[in-house]
């Protein structure tokens, strides 16, 4: 079978409880990524990694369907029996179908996105409903995706919490063990409306009380740049996600905003404090990606959230 995902690493990241449940049962399984998240999983976690570099997921124009098509005629090769379209991006449900496989599942909004819907059915066999917002009975995303392969693993399954189960599907090895708090240097503090000062508060707090392990990928340098400036720390810049992945599994604990590193740290089991935005949604959007199988605490990031997040900390470590 087939899993399609070629959204970015928390996104992927969500699969993981399903593929557990496809390895215990010796379910062969493939996953297609994009760019952004290919090399999220360990070798061991699937067969086979496949990475739709020249995809664009919401694109119609003639090169990208061509494209589509081609990628779709390389995995018919495979011939395989189900494909499970994880993502809501018109590419996944067109390569669904374009791979000829008779069982394609995939979501479906009914009435919340009508027009979508109809477009959707198409491409899928198997619908699976989910809603077009966020959904008020605040299901989390592993939940909610682990539903496309109910009608392989059965109605009885269960996606694991278990983070021994996770972990060796994110990481490859086992990292020596790091007494230092991670903490990820990101733009997407700024993103989420959280100041890099309010960051460099964070951090002093953190570093009164711990030693601290400031996390950067190298694609962000110009952000940990102006960081280090600010703050006169060293920030560590990872151009690969495999070393990235085993700072954060092998850290005491990490401090994230609502990004990749907080989804890696949710599956290997590293406590976690997590910053989201203060939008009205708030409590749905935690729900849906809070940490899904290590210990943590998610903190509302407004006016005093450096103060909750250092306390947050304080209460799991």
């Amino acid at each position: 079978m087939l899993v399609i995902r070629l959204d970015a690493i928390g996104d992927a990241l969500a699969l993981t409880p399903m593929l557990a449940a496809l390895r215990e049962r010796a379910i062969p399984a493939d996953v297609l990524l994009g760019p952004a998240n290919a090399g999220v999983f360990s070798a061991g976690a699937v067969r086979r990694a496949i990475v739709a570099r020249t995809i664009r997921q919401r694109s119609a124009d003639r090169s990208n369907l061509a494209a589509v098509a081609a990628l779709g005629e390389e995995l018919r090769g495979a011939a395989y029996s189900h494909v499970l379209v994880a993502t809501e991006d018109p590419a996944g449900y067109r390569l669904a179908r374009a791979t000829g496989a008779p069982v394609r599942a995939g979501f479906t909004n009914l009435w919340g996105k009508p027009g979508k819907t109809l477009w959707s059915w198409r491409y899928v066999n198997v619908r699976v409903f989910r809603s077009a917002g966020l959904d008020s009975s605040a299901p989390h995303e592993c939940e909610v995706l682990f539903r496309l392969a109910r009608p392989i693993l059965g109605d009885a399954a269960v996606p694991t919490r278990d983070p021994s189960l996770l972990r060796p599907l994110v990481i490859d090895g086992e990292p020596a063990r790091d007494e230092r708090v991670a903490i990820q240097v990101t733009d997407k503090w700024e993103r989420l409306g959280m100041s890099t000062a309010a960051v460099a508060e964070l951090v002093e707090r953190v570093g009164a009380a711990y030693a601290v392990h400031l996390v950067a990928a190298s694609h962000e340098s110009s952000y940990a740049d102006r960081f280090a400036g600010l703050t006169g720390r060293v920030v560590e810049r990872f151009a690969e996600l495999a070393p990235w992945k085993d700072a954060i599994a092998g850290a005491r604990a990490i401090v994230a905003p609502d990004s990749g590193a907080l989804h890696v740290a949710g599956m290997v089991g590293t406590p976690v404090v997590g910053v989201f935005p203060p939008s009205r949604a708030y409590e749905l959007q935690a729900a849906r990606w809070s940490p899904w199988a290590a210990p943590y605490r998610i903190v509302r990031g407004d006016d005093e959230w450096p103060r909750a997040a250092a306390a947050a900390l304080a209460g799991l470590t």
